[in-house]
């Protein structure tokens, strides 16, 4: 199957388990402050800024794979 050049040029692999999440909105905010996307095994217990997201690997079902932190605490958002 072809690929194209931008395809191939602008390919990366992603090695890591969290990517950063930056808002433009806030130009001087350090990496601490801003949202993440992350991925693992059981509840999330880590520490992130509001407006991070989890994705739980050994989920039993819908409802507890997908989290967002809201509030200061980890909220499982309803997959059903």
């Amino acid at each position: 199957m072809p690929t194209s050049k931008f395809a191939i040029k602008y390919r990366r692999p992603v090695a890591a388990e969290s990517l950063g999440v930056k808002d433009t909105s806030t130009a001087l905010a350090t990496d601490a402050e801003y949202a993440t996307i992350s991925a693992g095994q059981g509840v999330p217990t880590a520490v992130e800024p509001n407006g991070s997201f989890y994705l739980r690997r050994d989920a039993s079902d819908a409802d507890t794979v997908f989290y967002a932190r809201i509030g200061g605490a980890w909220v499982a958002i309803s997959g059903a």
